[in-house]
């Protein structure tokens, strides 16, 4: 998986940072109150910063977050490491052993990063081995398979946290229906205010699985699919959703 994510590690630095325009993360409210119905302690895979991980905390949860890149978990201990609660841990999706009682909830992960769907299964079984009996597995995918592009487009904060400096990306984003991968190109470009210039490039793509690639994954793993919903709200799935949020439980 290491191979898989761009230049993540020198993106570090300025992830999440003032809550840029184009992080599609979802809301840490939103995913606060719906984790929260399945239990108090939680599991955060790929959790980048550990923002949302921090946030759950605060509000009075068990949180165990973690993510492959050891640049951003120390740029998550900066901010959040003095959090009650939180731990935050370097590891791979595909292959990790925390030493932590089992939680109640894993929830969260963007499974787009893992690109096959035995390493998914790797993946599925990990959290299996970390959740208690009858503990719960959240996933929040998209689903759907269509071809498409956007035009060259370009991120900017809303307040720029950095008196010295303007950071920005620009970015094109091509999804293939063939192959269930959506294709992601930027350009992050910092520039000072005594005239120097940096940037460089991120580049990766997220591959997406069926429904039906899920169900058998999840099965084999030992989870049972107790609800299906298009959104947070709870709208039944139906056929024609992109959106799926499924709730599994442990069943082995």
């Amino acid at each position: 998986m290491k191979d898989n994510i761009g230049n993540y590690a020198k993106h570090a630095q300025y992830w999440d940072w003032g809550n840029l325009d184009h992080e599609r993360a979802p809301n840490d409210e939103s995913s606060y109150h719906f984790a929260k119905q399945y239990g108090n302690s939680i599991l955060l895979p790929m959790c980048a910063w550990g923002h949302l991980g921090a946030y759950m905390a605060q509000r009075g949860m068990r949180v165990t977050a973690f993510d492959i890149t050891p640049e951003m978990i120390e740029e998550g201990k900066k901010r959040f490491g003095s959090i009650k609660n939180l731990n935050l841990f370097v590891g791979d999706a595909t292959d990790f052993n925390f030493d932590i009682e089992p939680v109640d909830v894993c929830a969260f992960a963007e499974m787009g990063w893992i690109h096959s769907m035995d390493e998914v299964k790797k993946a599925l079984i990990c959290i299996n081995n970390h959740l208690r009996d009858g503990g719960y597995l959240i996933l929040e995918e998209f689903i759907g398979a269509y071809d498409s592009q956007t035009g060259l487009e370009t991120f900017r904060v809303k307040n720029n946290p950095y008196p010295d400096r303007t950071v920005y990306k620009t970015g094109i984003t091509r999804n293939e229906a063939k192959t269930r991968r959506c294709y992601i190109s930027q350009t992050v470009y910092t520039e000072y205010n005594d005239g120097r210039k940096e940037q460089f490039d991120h580049n990766f793509y997220l591959q997406r699985y069926s429904r039906a690639e899920w169900l058998s994954a999840l099965r084999e793993c030992g989870f049972e699919v107790k609800a299906e919903y298009k959104n947070r709200d709870k709208e039944p799935w139906r056929e024609d959703d992109g959106h799926w949020i499924v709730v599994a439980i442990k069943s082995k």
